[in-house]
């Protein structure tokens, strides 16, 4: 039966078909013409009825009707014709003609539909056979795979004992073939019975489960971990009939895991732990991981979100990322020292490296990079730089001597080899000592705590070991005058704090002329032509001060032969046409101060260096090249201008424009405190301060000054503190403290709830963040390095305690020293009186005595180095006009070789130089002044 279904279903072309059709008809056809001789007209037509039939079954129904169609056309034709046209005649063919045809076409019909049947039941057939195939092949596939997976597979049934377990399965547990079939994982496997817990949510749910670990003890006591997987088996109706549990090995692979997350971590502890700024990125350059010092230097919560040549400075942001690019291309090391910028949107120096690791097939998986801040080291090596260039200029100069003396003196080459070491030990000297200016600023923090180490000796030494304290004296001197470096160089990069106060120009140079005059010579000449109808300004009067005396006294260095200098003062409104090609001038309304001198003037190079850090025109020893560096730092930072205006050989004028102050607003202006209603000593002090023992020192001296002293570590403390019981008098904040946000955060939350309550800044420089460094109204700074000293003097001076002790005569030519003695003097509230020249100052005693009306110095301080005649001859003339005048005499040699009498006479004491307001207030103890009585080495 499938054999002759296979031949009618088999396809067959359609010339075959209408071959084959040609063919049955040509019998059929051929048998009718015979019969017909031998019948006649009734020949019967059903023997070709069968034929039709399978010219239909084997060609199909169209071909069929076509043989149908010629054989009903040769039938007629072989009736005869008088069949057609006699009336009378039998009609019997023609009806068998007519049946014929009817029985012809339902046979074809019927064949054709016997042959699609056929068609249709060949098709079901190899369709069966291909799925019978392809199910013994997925069998044999499923069984393979069971058997040979590595993975273990067992089948659970409702009593959850296995009803298939595979060869992975058994070979995970150690286990012999058979030892599961039909029992509890409990039973069989103890150490890893939990997997029955977690078939019976499947059982339950119907939902499968996704590795999960399972820990457990083999039978040969090997502790494993299972990642296993659970699946339902439904039958036909739909419900879980066996539940598949899948089993892998994932030991190994969680220990590697825990090692690697392990090993991630001790990686990222490290790198956050680094002071460097640390990132990684992908072989394609993109960033993935930043430590958090690119967050705190950036100041940008998350840097993973930006790329670390986004923060680049844009002149060094092309060629960095150039060599970066070809970097990831050649896979060689990056290395690129470039600017960052920083939160408060400065730059500073890094050098950024950047290597690659490589996998096992040598393609880079990460980079590795790391960015090193170098900023005090490009610092240096840019003044080394300068100053291998002075040398080399000091070097020609010298050797040009040298020659000459050679010519000259032939003869004495014993000498003209002694100048040459003496040259070059001082271009060494000289080497040495501008590098270690260029960075002196890191040595702050260094001196504070030199400093303060050296008060807490001081403090615990003996009273009468005289000669240690003196030693230590020497050894504050001398961080003191360090720390007078260090400011210079944080007023040229406008890092210093500023006290602004409203002030009136031409008043503030007026008070300033006794001491400019002291300042020059008699071949100098001081005039002023001071505007009228001046605007005020808001400056610190100090740094102001500063500023004018570095001014004046670069112009009597500019005039070694004598010449006039003067002093100009206008008011200046400048528009955008003004202030074109000026960068850092901008427009709006100026007070103009002008220093004009008759000197050799400047050059164009020297001009466009002249406000360096260390550049000087003069001599070796001459000068430290800060002055004009300060002044800049101090009037920029302020938010002015200074201008060179000179030629050689005509003089030289140099313009400060300080922006005028605004207008103050409606109850801007702070009430005026009288000295009666100010606080005395006993004061109620609130100090934050978050390093501990700093902060134990800072009030235990507050406290022997006679303070009630409140400690808080950080700016909740503090806050807390004011929101509990009375107000403190006065609140001391450290700036550099980092705790809740900062002292300069901490001091914006106090104006906030407590307004008008007075608040003292220590510390200072670029940690401020005080709003550039200017203070706000009622509030002060003492800038690192200080004394505890002078911790309680600004203390009391706030607190408006600080006694008022009369006049002094200061006689002293240096005029920086005149200026730091006259500042510590009117701290402790004495009205001082400055003269450079000994003739000077008996003749101001002089018109004391003669004027009835007199306010006698209550203190002399005479330094014993003046110009004109010496300063003992200066103290005895004194002692002469006033006799009961109390005299300190200043000298960095001692007393040896003078005649005065310091060991009879109670009123003539001896300042040894250098000295600083502690080593003063001590001398003006001992001489009996209230405002220093019972002071020790921390002093009034």
């Amino acid at each position: 039966m499938r054999s002759i279904i296979g031949i009618l279903s088999r396809p067959r072309p359609l010339v075959w078909r209408l071959g084959f059709a040609a063919a049955v008809l040509a019998i059929i056809l051929t048998l009718r013409y015979v019969t017909a001789l031998w019948v006649g007209s009734s020949a019967p037509f059903l023997f070709q009825l069968p034929a039709l039939m399978i010219i239909a079954l084997f060609c199909g129904l169209w071909v069929g009707l076509g043989a149908l169609s010629i054989s009903a056309l040769s039938n007629a034709l072989m009736i005869p014709a008088a069949y057609w046209t006699d009336p009378a005649a039998d009609y019997g063919p023609l009806l068998r003609l007519f049946s014929f045809c009817l029985n012809g076409a339902i046979f074809c019909i019927i064949a054709a539909a016997l042959g699609a049947i056929v068609m249709r039941l060949r098709e079901t057939r190899l369709s069966l056979d291909d799925t019978a195939l392809h199910r013994a092949q997925a069998e044999a596939t499923v069984d393979a795979t069971l058997a040979h997976a590595p993975l273990g597979l067992v089948f659970l049934d409702p009593d959850l004992k296995a009803a298939r377990v595979n060869e992975g399965l058994l070979r995970m547990a150690g286990l012999p073939a058979g030892a599961l079939a039909g029992r509890r994982l409990a039973e069989a496997l103890p150490g890893f019975a939990a997997m029955e817990a977690l078939a019976a949510p499947v059982f339950r749910d119907g939902e499968g489960l996704v590795d999960r670990d399972v820990r457990g003890v083999l039978p040969d006591g090997a502790e494993r971990i299972w990642a296993v997987s659970g699946f339902p088996v439904r039958d036909k109706d739909g419900a879980v009939a066996q539940v598949g549990l899948t089993a892998v090995d994932v030991t190994d692979l969680r220990r590697a895991m825990q090692a690697l997350a392990a090993s991630e971590q001790r990686y990222r502890n490290l790198a956050e732990a680094l002071p460097k700024m640390v990132w990684t990125s992908r072989p394609d350059g993109t960033g993935d991981y930043y430590n958090r010092r690119w967050n705190d230097y950036t100041g940008t919560k998350d840097c993973s979100n930006h790329e670390w040549y986004e923060f680049l400075h844009p002149d060094d942001s092309a060629a960095a990322l150039a060599a970066w690019r070809d970097s990831l291309a050649s896979g060689a090391q990056f290395s690129r020292e470039c600017r960052f910028r920083a939160a408060d949107g400065s730059y500073r120096w890094f050098l950024c490296r950047a290597l690659p690791v490589r996998g096992a097939d040598g393609g880079i998986e990460r980079w590795y990079a790391s960015c090193t801040d170098i900023s005090e080291i490009v610092a240096a090596r840019e003044a080394l730089a300068r100053s291998n260039e002075d040398l080399e200029r000091l070097a020609a100069a010298r050797t040009a001597q040298l020659a000459e003396a050679n010519i000259r003196l032939k003869q004495e080459m014993e000498d003209r080899l002694k100048a040459e070491a003496q040259l070059r030990q001082a271009q060494k000297m000289e080497a040495v000592g501008q590098l270690t200016g260029g960075i002196a600023h890191d040595f702050n923090n260094l001196l504070t705590v030199i400093i303060g180490n050296l008060e807490a000796v001081e403090r615990r030494i003996h009273p009468d070991a005289a000669e240690i304290r003196r030693f230590l004296d020497y050894g504050r001197q001398g961080a003191l005058r360090a720390a007078s470096l260090t400011q210079s160089l944080l007023a040229f990069s406008r890092q210093q704090p500023l006290d602004p106060r409203p002030l009136d120009i031409n008043a503030l140079i007026s008070r300033m002329l006794p001491m400019l005059n002291s300042a020059l010579n008699e071949r100098i000449a001081l005039g002023t032509v001071l505007g009228e109808g001046m605007w005020q300004v808001e400056a610190d009067p100090n740094r102001l001060e500063n500023a004018i005396l570095n001014l004046v006294v670069n112009a009597r260095d500019a005039m070694p032969e004598g010449g006039r200098i003067t002093i100009e003062t206008a008011n200046a409104s400048l528009g955008a046409e003004d202030v074109a090609g000026i960068a850092d001038l901008k427009p709006g309304t100026y007070v103009v101060i002008g220093v004009r001198d008759t000197g050799a003037g400047m050059s164009a190079d020297v001009q466009a260096r002249a406000f360096e850090p260390f550049f000087t025109t003069k001599g070796p020893k001459e000068g430290t090249g800060l002055g004009l560096s300060q002044v800049y730092g101090f009037v920029t930072q302020s938010g002015g201008h200074v201008r060179i205006q000179s030629l050689a050989g005509t003089g030289t004028t140099v313009q400060l424009y300080l922006p005028c102050r605004p207008e103050p607003t409606a109850g801007a202006a702070a009430p005026a405190v009288d000295a009666a209603d100010a606080p005395a000593a006993g004061a109620r002090l609130l100090l934050v301060q978050d390093e501990p023992r700093q902060r134990g020192r800072c009030a235990a001296v507050l406290r022997e000054a006679g303070h009630v002293v409140l400690e808080a570590p950080d700016a909740g403390a503090a806050l807390a503190r004011l929101d509990v019981g009375a107000l403190p008098d006065l609140v001391i904040i450290d700036l550099a403290s980092q705790a809740n946000g900062g002292g300069a955060g901490l001091a914006a939350r106090i104006a906030d709830r407590h307004p008008g309550l007075a608040v003292l800044f220590t510390g200072g420089g670029a940690a401020s963040g005080i709003h550039h460094g200017h203070l706000a109204d009622g509030a002060r700074m003492l800038a690192r390095p200080f004394t505890l000293g002078e911790l309680v003097r600004q203390v009391g001076v706030m607190l408006g305690d600080a006694p008022r002790t009369g006049p002094v005569l200061l006689v002293e030519d240096e005029p920086f020293v005149a200026m730091v003695a006259r500042q510590a003097l009117e701290d402790l509230g004495f009205e001082v009186t400055v003269v450079s020249h000994g003739e000077a100052a008996i003749a101001h005693a002089r018109a004391l005595a003669a004027d009835p009306g007199r306010h006698d110095p209550v203190l002399a301080i005479v330094d014993l180095g003046l110009p004109d005649i010496g300063g003992e001859a200066v103290v005895k003339a004194l002692r002469a006009v006033l006799a009961d005048l109390p005299v300190i005499v200043a000298t960095g040699y001692g007393a040896e070789g003078l005649d005065l009498p310091f060991t009879t006479d109670a009123r003539l004491k001896l300042l040894e130089k250098p000295y600083d307001g502690a080593a003063l207030a001590r001398v003006l103890g001992g001489l009996g002044f209230s405002a220093c009585e019972g002071m020790n080495g921390d002093g009034c």
